[in-house]
């Protein structure tokens, strides 16, 4: 397995030294594993120079800790526990994530929350609200930030985090403006992905062009959520190019001033404490 480290993400994008970033992927997943070295090349082909790496399983974790040791400046990691697994893992699961979570080499918990979407029974809703509340009040004992989850569950979402709150961001946000900017309010950044770029996401653009700005992310949610106009394919990282242009074009500004606000609001999330 290669790494490739790519140049420094310091210095102003006027400078020249433009940057992306994707604040998820799930590149140790398995529709990575046949060619995970030419994603790299391709991600760092497109200048894409920092990615939060997701994991959701604890091989992949141990995977992912291990291969962003080499360039931590360029790969972070998050893990969490699904929500598909709110009706199935046990004690022993959950202190295994914690023992993970735990670890110096892992940045955030996540990605975490509420799914209703597939699973439409209240127990289950309840089981999975646990879970949630469980693992973000952990990730407020370890002091580090939680990548959010949020299907179908907007209020629900909300009302946890408004009260649990700690540091975090809503990946993939598909609510609208007025949710978003609630959000924003209580400080939690918000990710947009490839379904900005589609020519229905009427309430993913509203967003892009009226949140404030210094709360806006880019990610892919690779391998799902492909971006025009290779949309229906694998994702990966080296699509973010795409999404950040459809984000600049919604706020009517050139796409490297779009590259440094999103590079500087990803080095402050880093930076702030949960």
């Amino acid at each position: 397995m290669k790494i490739f480290l790519m140049r420094s993400s310091a210095g102003s994008a006027w400078e020249n030294n433009m940057s992306y970033l994707d604040s998820h992927a799930h590149i140790f997943s398995e529709e990575f594993h046949d060619d995970f070295d030419a994603v790299l090349e391709r991600a760092e082909k497109a200048d894409v120079e920092r990615i939060m790496i997701i994991t959701l399983k604890e091989e992949e974790a141990k995977k992912a800790i291990a291969f962003a040791r080499k360039g931590p400046e360029h790969y972070q990691v998050a893990t969490g526990i699904f929500v598909d697994e709110a009706d199935t893992y046990t004690e022993d699961d959950f202190e295994r994530f914690k023992a993970m979570a735990s670890r110096p080499e892992v940045t955030a918990v996540g990605e975490i929350g509420l799914d209703y979407h597939w699973y439409k029974d209240e127990e289950n809703h309840n089981r999975q609200k646990e879970l949630f509340i469980r693992q973000i009040e952990f990730a407020r004992q370890i002091n580090k930030p939680i990548l959010v989850h949020s299907r179908d569950a907007a209020q629900d979402t909300f009302d946890i985090l408004k009260e649990h709150h700690v540091h975090g961001l809503i990946h993939c946000f598909s609510g609208t403006k007025e949710m978003a900017k609630e959000y924003t309010k209580l400080g939690y950044y918000i990710a947009l992905g490839g379904a900005v770029t589609f020519k229905n996401s009427r309430h993913a653009k509203e967003v892009a062009s009226t949140i404030d700005a210094k709360y806006l992310l880019s990610e892919t949610d690779c391998p799902y959520m492909a971006p025009e106009p290779v949309r229906g394919t694998r994702n990966e990282p080296g699509n973010i190019p795409y999404i950040v242009k459809v984000l600049a074009e919604c706020r009517n500004i050139p796409v490297e001033e779009m590259e440094q606000i999103i590079d500087d609001n990803y080095t402050r999330f880093l930076k702030e404490n949960a």
